[in-house]
């Protein structure tokens, strides 16, 4: 009833290839992700960058107005 000598170096050879396939599919992973996704996304960009957003000073009732308008297009539209 006692494990055998046989039976340890099978389990510990079953842990030894479970353990290298997950390392060689962890491998291919992250070559697939560094291969195919962005680099860094937020990096500053190179050439004639322009800037989209711009910070605008309003009044607070303006901004009101503006926010109750974008409100009821959305509730009629939908978007």
């Amino acid at each position: 009833m006692g494990v055998t000598l046989r039976r340890l170096m099978e389990l510990v050879r079953f842990f030894l290839v479970f353990i290298t396939c997950s390392l060689v599919c962890y491998a291919v992973v992250m070559f697939l992700s560094d291969r195919f996704l962005p680099g860094n996304p937020y990096r500053e960009p190179h050439g004639n960058a322009v800037k989209v957003v711009k910070a605008v000073q309003n009044e607070p009732s303006a901004d009101f107005e503006w926010y109750l308008r974008r409100m009821q297009l959305f509730y009629l539209v939908g978007e």
